[in-house]
């Protein structure tokens, strides 16, 4: 590996006032709660619109598939575009390149999920065109709030414990929203005389508290790794995006997060399918969603504490390992309640270790890049990084909604032995499978360990 030097487009940094600036509890919190508000109206759509769409909207599962991958992948590619926007602009902005969009971009997102929830009475064809314009839409505002948000843990501190905690307490608002959206969500809506009456009011109401969740973010968070206002910005190119592209930990985490997000996806989609339809029990869910709480709690307070111990790489790797085991052997094993609510739960704890730990990871591959190359690009390497995971949606949205139909899934009705056999492959074997390559990749793909990167630090900090 090599040092960076110094040219003259380089964004030079200011952090010369801050090195003794720590986190307190409040600006954590605060940070967190910003994944809350992404997860009540992204869960929403993860957790309940393939549902929605399929039951209440009545367009077909293939359709919808087919819907999830156009639409993702377009919106996939909006994110390096945003990324850039956000690199560039907004550097001489007394609030922070990133904070600003915490305060005003939740505001669109949540209009469009209200709409995208809606069942106007339109023919079949016209529901699909408003499908793809509303999903479409809705995507593209939150690439313009989420790519900020996931910037902007980087300039708040380089402090590697400290970003373990930020990470956890990211980790911990993501949750919040997952709980809110999978444990009330369906009693809330089965107040309403209607399901196409319930799930636009329940969005409205969801998103409500998603701007002030965001807002608070905005309020108590302080971007302390500021561009020097002399240096000479960057233009937008070609260059910005090819040198996050040789940063070969941001590839493997990339790669590993598209398939562990993967695993997730799939299982969250046809989560209500499988309580439903499998155990005949559809209030399971709520149940299974609620057993996750307490495991992000002692995530978050153990993470910074075990990566102390032995490092974010190894806890990683043993998060794969567990949920690996977990949901393999409940693939094998008879399916009751309590077993699938068990080895689910240890599963997802497996599985939510790594998906905690890659917000800290991100903000590492970040000062490598500014190591290795001499630039730092927050913006574009986590929207390159976002591309990724946009990638991984469509290809799950498509596999879920695809899977049920070639599973000869009919809704709202009794299913055959075969169709539940292929939820319980998509529910538990298939993220079994992603844990186990997600492992591969990340034990012999990404280089970055914690020695290596005390290094990295520390040049960078002799630089300044």
């Amino acid at each position: 590996m090599e040092t960076s030097k110094q040219t003259n487009d380089t964004v030079k940094i200011d952090r010369s006032n801050n090195k003794n600036d720590k986190l307190g509890l409040k600006e954590k919190m605060s940070y967190g709660m910003g994944d809350a508000a992404n997860n009540l109206t992204f869960s929403m759509v993860t957790t309940y619109l393939l549902v929605f769409y399929t039951d209440v909207f009545g367009i077909s599962a293939a359709a919808v598939g087919t819907l999830f991958l156009v639409a993702r992948v377009w919106d996939a590619f909006t994110d390096p575009m945003m990324g850039t926007v956000v690199d560039r602009y907004g550097r001489n902005n007394p609030n922070g390149r990133f904070r600003p969009y915490m305060k005003w971009g939740g505001i669109p997102l949540v209009v469009i999920a209200v709409f995208l929830f809606s069942t106007p009475d339109l023919t079949y064809e016209g529901k699909l065109v408003y499908a793809y314009v509303t999903y479409i839409l809705f995507g593209m505002a939150y690439t313009a709030i989420n790519i900020p948000y996931g910037s902007l843990a980087s300039v708040m501190t380089r402090d590697p414990v400290d970003r373990s905690s930020l990470a956890s307490f990211r980790g911990l608002g993501s949750m919040i929203g997952v709980f809110v959206v999978g444990v009330l969500v369906i009693p809330m809506v089965a107040l309403f005389p209607s399901q196409q009456i319930g799930f636009p009011f329940v969005m409205g109401i969801i998103g409500v508290f998603a701007l002030v969740a965001y807002y608070l973010t905005f309020r108590n968070t302080k971007e302390r790794i500021k561009p020097v206002a002399s240096a000479r910005p960057e233009k937008m190119n070609i260059k910005m995006l090819t040198r996050t592209l040789k940063n070969g930990p941001f590839l493997a985490l990339s790669f590993m997060s598209f398939f562990v997000l993967l695993a997730m996806l799939i299982n969250q989609s046809v989560g209500l399918y499988f309580f439903t339809y499998y155990l005949e029990n559809e209030m399971l869910f709520p149940i299974y969603n609620m057993l996750n709480i307490p495991s992000t709690i002692l995530l978050v307070i153990f993470i910074p504490k075990l990566t102390k111990k032995f490092g974010k790489k190894k806890l990683t790797l043993f998060g794969f390992l567990l949920g690996a085991a977990a949901f393999g052997a409940l693939f094998m094993m008879p399916p009751t309640p309590v077993t699938v609510l068990l080895f689910l739960w240890i599963g997802m704890l497996g599985i939510m270790i790594p998906n905690i730990l890659v917000w800290a990871f991100i903000s590492d591959v970040i000062d490598y890049g500014e190591w290795k190359t001499g630039f730092r690009q927050e913006g574009t390497t986590y929207s390159l990084y976002s591309f990724m995971r946009k990638l991984s949606q469509a290809v799950a949205g498509w596999a879920a909604g695809m899977g049920l139909t070639l599973i000869g899934y009919v809704p709202n009705v009794a299913q055959t032995p075969e169709t539940l056999t292929g939820l319980m492959v998509m529910m538990v074997l298939l993220p079994a499978i992603a844990c186990l390559i997600c492992f591969i990749i990340f034990k012999f793909g990404y280089l970055l360990d914690d020695k290596t990167f005390e290094k990295v630090s520390a040049d960078l900090a002799a630089k300044e």
